[in-house]
């Protein structure tokens, strides 16, 4: 009898610690849904390659560039990034769940902006957004995944990020 009760309790305790690690699980699953994941993940795939380093073109340091033929791109750029309530002025913004901030700050001596990117998952760095005075070598550019269309020496699409390469149109 003794040897019946121990299997039970053995297989008893076997159906509560599966039961524990489901609901272990879900929990981590909504973990991973919340508001700020989801910034970091759609930031993480505009601003990183496939090998997670950062897409623009480095001038040194922590400092990357992008060349813009107006301040009206610069602010549409940075309207992808912060939300679509960006109005060109300085700013921090925070991400939900405390996952980082990015700081916004008007630029000089031929920089639209400066934007500083310190959010959890990404490298720190700062993006110059240059004014690139009808610089000869920018092109139209339409993204053939979503559609966004720019104009820089940069090819591949701010919003679409690391998830494809665009030909010059």
């Amino acid at each position: 009898m003794n040897r019946k009760k121990g299997i039970y309790v053995f297989m008893t305790a076997l159906m509560l610690l599966g039961m524990g690690c489901t609901f272990a699980s879900c929990g981590s699953d909504d973990d991973d849904d919340t508001q700020g994941n989801r910034e970091v993940a759609e930031l993480k795939a505009m601003l990183l390659d496939e090998n997670g380093q950062v897409f623009f073109e480095a001038m040194g340091g922590s400092d990357y560039k992008i060349g813009l033929l107006s301040k009206e791109d610069a602010i549409d750029l940075i309207k992808l990034y912060v939300g679509s309530d960006f109005k060109g002025q300085p700013r921090i913004y925070k991400l939900d769940d405390n996952k980082g901030t990015i700081d916004v700050a008007i630029g000089d001596n031929g920089v639209y902006y400066f934007v500083g990117f310190a959010v959890e998952g990404i490298p720190h760095f700062r993006l110059c957004m240059l004014d690139e005075g009808g610089n000869a070598f920018s092109m139209k550019h339409t993204c053939n995944v979503c559609g966004y269309s720019w104009i820089s020496t940069i090819n591949r699409c701010p919003r679409s990020g690391n998830r494809t390469y665009h030909p010059y149109s």
